[in-house]
């Protein structure tokens, strides 16, 4: 199967199934890595578990302490450390690592977006995002760089929007409240209203809302597609995924041999 390159991103397969790097630039290689496992055998016997996927890992990243917290659709995010390790399961939607942290950071998906935002300097850092319609509409892109962002707007930051369900497949009824609120919030070219409904392009605005935040455009990396369309490499809700999700693996070093 032949799979698109997309500028900041390289897709593949493995015994684990598809999985999609979130390449690096020059100024992080070594420093830090991001790694989507999507559809294939690891995750189909995970069922969304990411204690039974670290099972199935950890060995590969040298028994690594894993932060995998419980997902609410909200803007909390906590530092990867010993504490928040599993089986501890804090409630958030992003992990933030520093340069030298042992613990690697995870979160999962099926439809909502993965967002992965970095920075050079003396004291480099990540942060992975959940930002499902939910997160976009809280802006917990803002939030994450309010928190832990130093506030400058220079080229030594950059941020990459994962593979999430399109603006061609997303649709909330236009009479719907939350709907509403959402056109409040969205950009008008991110919501599109046809026969009663209203497409949202989730990745669009997350792009909107990071540009905003001061990331150079330049330096920020979108996958595009859709995972309801693109299903038989992602896992999607609303493509009948109940329980199986996409995993999103990250944290300091790329180097496997060398964690």
């Amino acid at each position: 199967m032949e799979y698109k390159q997309n500028k900041g991103f390289l897709l593949s397969r493995s015994a684990r199934g598809v999985e999609l790097e979130f390449v690096m630039p020059r100024e992080l290689e070594g420093k830090f890595f991001a790694r989507l496992y999507a559809r294939g055998p690891l995750n189909d016997e995970a069922l969304g578990d990411p204690a039974r996927v670290w099972a199935a890992l950890s060995a590969e990243y040298g028994g690594r302490p894993l932060a995998a917290p419980h997902q609410v659709h909200g803007v909390n995010i906590i530092e990867a450390s010993e504490r928040e390790a599993l089986p501890a399961r804090s409630e958030a939607d992003g992990v933030f690592t520093g340069a030298g942290c042992r613990v690697l950071a995870s979160l999962r998906f099926a439809d909502c977006t993965p967002v992965v935002i970095a920075r050079d300097g003396a004291e480099p850092w990540m942060m992975i995002l959940h930002s499902g319609f939910k997160g976009t509409m809280l802006n917990i892109s803002a939030a994450a760089l309010k928190r832990f962002g130093d506030g400058s707007a220079d080229r030594k930051i950059w941020a990459w929007i994962g593979p999430r369900i399109g603006g061609c497949c997303y649709s909330r009824r236009a009479d719907d409240p939350v709907t509403r609120e959402a056109l409040a919030i969205f950009s008008p070219e991110c919501a599109n209203k046809k026969d009663g409904l209203v497409f949202f392009d989730i990745g669009g605005e997350i792009r909107r809302q990071l540009t905003a935040c001061g990331v150079p455009d330049e330096n920020i990396f979108d996958f595009g597609g859709c995972t309801r369309c693109e299903n038989e490499i992602f896992y999607s809700y609303r493509a009948g995924d109940q329980e199986k999700r996409n995993f999103l693996l990250a944290g300091c070093s790329t180097n496997r041999e060398n964690m």
